[in-house]
Order: structure tokens, then C-alpha cells, then sequence
């Protein structure tokens, strides 16, 4: 993380109020899984981690980098006869859950805490929310995009893929503008968060966290656009090509390896 140019943008425009701090990139990550083994019940979990832990110390599970932080609730809120509010009330849920977790990083990111490291100096350290890990239903929640939309951009969902369309990133500013307008009646409300880009929502808890911007934060889902994505596409590409003998007369001729 530190070689990326958002570390070093935050570090200049923290030296100006508070020169010599140290920033502590804050990542959070969320999987809301199924619980077998009581009765298939949801289980929300919320995980953090710091961009300080060097890479190789971060990927092994054995070093416990990453700390269990809550529990989101998981209701459906069956209650609510309207079925149409109803989406919108869990995400207003989410998101005054998750600004009551994540309040702290306010006054700490802002104003700074001194902090000892591993080493056992002391340094003025700002905690900074840096990047939001999830996967896509979890990433639209937690940016309040429209489905089958670009989380990060205004592209076009018919051009999504595509590397020649042209794009502007999200205006974190207009956001904000649109998020601020709450007190001025429903439809004025709608109308702004829509022409933002963005769907309704009451105070997300990103809006008044520091130096943060969600539609940078969100990471790229490895899992299902990458592994899942990509590689089925692959391999059902060569499978048709090829035919299913070749491919698994050529997985045959591999070098046995148990680390696969």
C-alpha cells in the first residue's frame, strides 16, 4: 500500500496540520456467510486490518493480522408490511450500524493519537479508513450504487469491460452535496442523491470519516470477477476449443505438486 499514491497524498495533506505523523491505513472487510451448523443461520462478521503488516506477514492466516471487530445484524425485517421501503430500511440499518463501529476513526483520524509500535517508540499516528473489502452486493451497500452498475466510475453498464469508453470517477463532492440536502423534503432529497449517482440513503457511515472516500476505497472482489470470473470463462473458452480429453490428458501430464 505504501507505494501507491494514495499514501502519499493523505501524508502531505496531514503534514500540513500535523507534520512528522505516521498514517495507519485502515481496511475493513465484511462477509455475511451462511451458518450451517446452526439451523443455515446469517452471520454478518465485520474484520479489521492496517496497511502498516507487511504483505507476507498479512497473508498468513497463522499471524492473526486480521481481528474479528462485530457482528451486523442479519434480520430481513419481515415486519415491515411495505415491501418496497423495506430494502432501504436494512440499508439505513447497515449504515448506522457500521457509523457506530467505525465512530472512533472521527476524532482519531482527525486530530491524531500517539501510539507505540512494534519496536516500542511512540508515534502521532493518524487511523485513516483506507479501503472497504467485500464482495459486490456488500460493495453496493456499502456505496448505495445501482445494481449491475460500476462502483468506482460513471460508465455506462452496457460498456462495462470495456478499456476505450470514456469515464469520470464518482465526485465524492457531489455525493456529499446531494447526502447534505436530507432536511430539504423527501423529493428534493431523491432527486439530488439520483442525479449523483447514488441511491437514497440516510448519513452512510462514510460520509464524515476523514480523508476518506468510498468509491476509492472499494477493492476489487478476487474471488467471484477474478477466479470465478475469468477463469471459468478460460477454462470453458479452452474446453470448447480444445475439447474436455485434451484438457485433462494436458492436467494429467502435470508435475504432481501438493501445494495445488
Amino acid at each position: 500500500i505504501h507505494t501507491g499514491q494514495w499514501w502519499w497524498d493523505m501524508q502531505r495533506a496531514l503534514d500540513q496540520r500535523h507534520p512528522g505523523t505516521t498514517i495507519i491505513p485502515i481496511i475493513i472487510s465484511s462477509d455475511k456467510t451462511q451458518v450451517t451448523m446452526f439451523r443455515n443461520k446469517s452471520a454478518y462478521s465485520i474484520y479489521l486490518t492496517i496497511g502498516n503488516i507487511p504483505k507476507e506477514i498479512c497473508q498468513k492466516p497463522s499471524y492473526c493480522t486480521h481481528i474479528h471487530l462485530a457482528y451486523l445484524p442479519t434480520t430481513c425485517l419481515e415486519h415491515i408490511a411495505n415491501k418496497a421501503s423495506r430494502p432501504h430500511t436494512i440499508s439505513n440499518h447497515y449504515h448506522a450500524c457500521m457509523s457506530h463501529i467505525l465512530a472512533l476513526l472521527k476524532t482519531a483520524g482527525t486530530d491524531g493519537l500517539v501510539m507505540s509500535s512494534g519496536d516500542g517508540v511512540e508515534r502521532h499516528c493518524h487511523p485513516l479508513f483506507m479501503c472497504f473489502a467485500g464482495n459486490y452486493p456488500e460493495q453496493l451497500l456499502a456505496t448505495r450504487v445501482k445494481a449491475m452498475e460500476c462502483r468506482k466510475c460513471d460508465i455506462p453498464t452496457e460498456e462495462l469491460g470495456s478499456n476505450t469508453a470514456p469515464f469520470e470517477i464518482h465526485d465524492l463532492h457531489a455525493v456529499l452535496d446531494a447526502l447534505s440536502r436530507i432536511n430539504n423534503g423527501d423529493l428534493v432529497f431523491v432527486q439530488a442523491c439520483c442525479k449523483a449517482g447514488i441511491k437514497p440513503i440516510i448519513h452512510p457511515y462514510w460520509e464524515d470519516l476523514p480523508y476518506a472516500n468510498i468509491f476509492q476505497a472499494v477493492a476489487p472482489d478476487i474471488l467471484h470477477q477474478l477466479y470465478q470470473g475469468l477463469i471459468k470463462h478460460l477454462l470453458g473458452w479452452l474446453t470448447q476449443a480444445c475439447g474436455a480429453a485434451e484438457i485433462d490428458a494436458q492436467c494429467h501430464h502435470l508435475p504432481p505438486n501438493h501445494h495445488i
